[in-house]
């Protein structure tokens, strides 16, 4: 009799494990985080635990600065902190719907005896966490300031010290945080800070050997000429206090860039065939210009220069270098032990440019300019009838033509001559005079 008493009632607790529920639901004896949940879809589980899970989730966050003194508040969610209600819930429905028969009616029975928790665990997003802990925590940030070059009125180089600056210890504040994770809050959180070294110390500097002045060289312009001089002031503010490794070869159109409007520069006068037009930049060749003359005097390699098709007032003639960007460019190579240090000096209508660097033998070099021949222009007549008799207009002013050489010479410093060189000779063809008129 109790055998056919035990038959009777395994068939009907076992019926439920051959019902075909269209969803699954939590056994009896499943709770998530203590929350009795027996009977429940996975939806109707969500819906009871989320404001469970939300009040845990708006708990405060205490940061604390490292001295004490400030203290920010926020929320676990804003610390990236979460709980994944999602896998809990599949966790308690895998319970007495999934498996073998066997293994499905055993989960039933003894969840049903002794119940089963699935606890919620908080874990964090760290990016989220980091994005938090920078916003609350910037007053305390210091960025570290590089080692620099200055020069004096004597042109002395002098070094500014690197200072370091202060950063925060996010791995710590990461640690801290995974440690004391607990769903009751609130959670205290000290802030730990880091020293950031600067990339460029006063000793890396120091092993540049940019030690005196290689060579300088001033030129003069109109300040009166407001897009000219702007133009000037712009190429010269882009090569102030670059720096060119010991073996590499500087660009002049590298590093000051396109000259366009975008860039900022001006409508002034260039030469374009032979005559001075309103261009895109023009006074930025005498920046060109100035630079080198500056590298002749420190005695340095140019490997790329042009010459204008005009003789150019504000250096001597054969001294002057023409940068086009894309076709025409000024180019040298750093062949010294040293890092080279550009300076540029801007105002008074005066543009000076120095470079600095490691300690050459004494020497003294000059740079002569000699004009081998000279070409005299023609004068062209050209007949534009509706002048009047007598009257005429000069369309294009003439210009002599030159044949220059220019020459290096290094001295010892007791004047002997060491070494004298041609270094360019350079060909301005004559400009003819163009004269307009009337026939007689």
């Amino acid at each position: 009799m109790k055998n056919k008493l035990l038959i009777i009632m395994l068939f009907f607790f076992m019926i439920p494990l051959f019902s075909s529920p269209q969803e699954p639901v939590f056994i009896d004896g499943i709770l998530i985080q203590g929350y009795d949940v027996a009977g429940l879809t996975d939806l109707q589980a969500k819906e009871k635990l989320t404001p469970f899970i939300k009040e845990i989730l708006n708990q405060n966050i205490i940061v604390i600065s490292p001295d004490r003194k400030q203290v920010w508040i926020t929320s676990y969610q804003e610390m990236g902190l979460e709980i994944d209600l999602e896998k809990a819930i599949l966790e308690g429905l895998d319970k007495g719907n999934k498996g073998l028969f066997l293994k499905r009616w055993w989960d039933i029975l003894k969840i049903k005896r002794e119940k089963h928790n699935i606890p919620l665990k908080l874990q964090i997003n760290h990016r989220i966490a980091v994005e938090n802990i920078i916003r609350l925590t910037k007053s305390l940030v210091k960025d570290p300031q590089e080692a620099r070059i200055t020069i004096n009125s004597q042109n002395k180089v002098i070094i500014i010290p690197d200072i370091s600056g202060i950063g925060i210890d996010l791995e710590s504040i990461l640690n801290q945080l995974e440690t004391n994770l607990k769903l009751q809050g609130p959670l205290n959180v000290v802030i730990k800070t880091k020293e950031i070294k600067a990339k460029l110390t006063s000793e890396d500097i120091r092993k540049m050997n940019v030690e005196t002045l290689l060579g300088q060289f001033t030129t003069w312009f109109n300040p009166q000429k407001k897009n000219r001089s702007q133009n000037i002031k712009k190429a010269a503010q882009a090569l102030d206090e670059f720096l060119l490794e010991p073996g590499e070869e500087f660009s002049f159109n590298e590093i000051v860039g396109p000259r366009t409007k975008e860039a900022g520069y001006n409508d002034a006068p260039i030469i374009l065939n032979n005559q001075f037009v309103e261009g895109i930049g023009g006074g930025v060749c005498q920046v060109s210009s100035t630079l080198y003359n500056v590298l002749l005097r420190a005695n340095l390699l140019v490997t790329e220069r042009h010459p204008h098709s005009l003789p150019i007032r504000y250096v001597p003639k054969g001294m002057d270098a023409a940068v086009v960007y894309g076709l025409k460019d000024l180019k040298f190579l750093n062949n010294t032990q040293g890092y080279i240090f550009f300076k540029t000096y801007v105002g008074q209508g005066a543009l000076t440019m120095k470079i600095f660097g490691a300690i050459q033998e004494d020497q003294e070099v000059e740079i002569i300019s000699i004009v081998e021949k000279t070409f005299t222009p023609e004068t062209i007549f050209k007949n534009k009838p509706d002048l009047l008799i007598g009257q005429i207009i000069v369309e294009q002013q003439g210009a002599q033509g030159y044949i220059v050489r220019v020459e290096r010479i290094i001295r010892d410093n007791k004047k002997n001559i060491l070494m004298q060189e041609i270094l360019t000779r350079d060909y301005y063809p004559p400009v003819n005079k163009i004269i307009l008129t009337a026939k007689h």
